[in-house]
């Protein structure tokens, strides 16, 4: 029972998973920015990466609630899956590209 729902040491290991996906995925993510853009730019460049994250996190976030609600958890995943694939692909592409 060290691992119910419940249990605070629940709580403490997934908030330590969480920080480290956090503490990877977004320092990568903002690394490749200075690569791209002018020091001049930068600031905006920043910016502008974090709109366009948010707003997609936003309406993600949204959708796979309205799929989650209205067809399950497994068309939910799936969306989810595709759209991970997607992104990745896309960034292989412009990573070797760049």
């Amino acid at each position: 029972m060290a691992f119910s729902a419940h249990s605070s040491l629940y709580a403490f290991v997934l908030a330590v998973v969480f920080g480290f996906y956090v503490g990877i995925s977004e320092t990568v993510q903002r690394a490749v920015i200075p690569k791209h853009v002018s020091p001049e730019l930068r600031g905006t460049a920043y910016g502008l990466f974090s709109l366009v994250s948010g707003v997609c996190f936003f309406v993600s976030n949204i959708t796979f609630g309205i799929l989650w609600d209205a067809y399950g958890v497994v068309l939910a995943v799936l969306y989810s899956l595709c759209l991970s694939i997607v992104a990745i692909t896309g960034m292989a592409i412009f990573i070797k590209k760049y």
